[in-house]
């Protein structure tokens, strides 16, 4: 298969003739959660040294690529099958830099990522991408100080790790030509960080693939999956539903159930529970 060196701006642009047109990213549901913001003292090494190298390629004259990216890419989606992780990140850098340069009113194509893995990921990058704090704003305390911040979302570890990952950026980046840096992130001829993106040609990969390739991360509930899986079918079925239904289901109803929770502190379980009751009832 051919693959084709890109950037995570430069999916939006032009490429090569031949390479698929890329409209949006969407983290496909058979997926873990994003892990590079985990606390732990081994992911915060990994994190130190990996925004070492973007802070490195982004302020001299010595880009880094990033190896390949590959998955699905149909009707304008590329679902990534490995990469999800890189591509995260480089997600929220690009904001960090766009809001630091002044950028974030621009029309861009790399605000348009989502995690179908999560309604409650998605309506946060969504948020994301409309949000400018003011330029002395500790992130993590003004991004939950927000009304759009729901209180479920302190125990969302996707959203949490993004959150990490944003104060990690902040620290590092602290200090840099935001307006240089976020040009030569953008930088459609030579940008400082790229990759290879490489389309898999079948379209529809399997789930038993997605499985087997993220099986070292943290898989995601029967909870998480009957959410993801039935907002698909709202999509299809009364679209104008959607997102009544992601802000009800991580908002109102999980605060209802939040007294019931178990020692987990998630009432993903009570919710399964009440939902087979309701359904057995309507039998």
């Amino acid at each position: 298969m051919k693959s084709y060196v890109t950037s995570y701006n430069g999916l939006f642009g032009r490429q090569a003739e031949d390479a698929p047109a890329v409209e949006r990213i969407e983290i496909p549901i058979i997926q873990r959660d994003y892990a590079q913001g985990r606390e732990s003292g081994t992911v915060a090494r990994i994190r130190a040294n990996f925004l070492d190298a973007l802070h490195d390629a982004l302020t001299t004259k010595t880009p880094i690529s990033l190896d390949f990216v590959y998955g699905d890419v149909v009707g304008g989606t590329l679902r990534p099958l490995d990469g999800q992780q890189r591509l995260t990140t480089l997600f929220l850098l690009h904001w960090y830099l766009a809001w630091r340069a002044g950028s974030l009113e621009q029309e861009s194509g790399w605000k348009r990522f989502e995690y179908a893995t999560r309604p409650s990921a998605r309506r946060f990058c969504e948020c994301l991408v409309a949000s400018s704090p003011p330029a002395d704003a500790k992130l993590r305390a003004w991004f939950e100080d927000q009304p759009w911040f729901l209180h479920t979302w302190q125990h969302d570890p996707t959203i949490q790790s993004m959150l990490v990952m944003l104060e990690a950026i902040d620290e590092r980046f602290a200090g840099v030509d935001f307006v240089a840096a976020w040009a030569r992130l953008v930088d459609a001829d030579a940008p400082g960080i790229s990759f290879h993106l490489l389309p898999i040609e079948q379209m529809g990969l399997s789930e038993d693939l997605y499985i087997k390739m993220n099986s070292r991360g943290k898989p995601l509930t029967p909870f998480e999956n009957f959410k993801a899986r039935f907002e698909q079918m709202l999509e299809h079925s009364c679209p104008d539903r959607v997102e009544e239904f992601a802000q009800k289901i991580d908002g109102a109803w999980a605060d209802l159930l939040w007294p019931f929770r178990g020692s987990d502190d998630i009432v993903d379980d009570e919710f399964l529970r009440y939902l087979q009751f309701r359904s057995e009832e309507r039998r």
